[in-house]
């Protein structure tokens, strides 16, 4: 259902989810302290809450978008 919404046409033209997300995405530093944990000690990062962890998931997919449209994600994106 969702790839038919994302390719629908509507009155002010068609959607372009990625663009979209990639430009929603903001820099979060707990994130990115989140993201070292998970490489850095990942037994610790299992321990945590699953919101969190699904929470990094999406950042992390969020920040690949936008550095796939061309937006600076290194260092809050400055």
């Amino acid at each position: 259902m969702g790839a038919i919404l994302s390719g629908a046409g509507f009155l002010d033209g068609p959607r372009n989810k990625g663009q979209i997300q990639a430009d929603a995405w903001k820099w979060d530093e707990r994130m990115e302290g989140l993201a070292v944990l998970a490489v850095s000690n990942p037994e610790t990062f299992d321990h945590l809450n699953p919101t969190v962890r699904m929470s990094l998931g999406y950042y992390e997919q969020d920040k690949k978008l936008a550095a796939e449209h061309g937006r600076d994600v290194t260092d809050g994106g400055k």
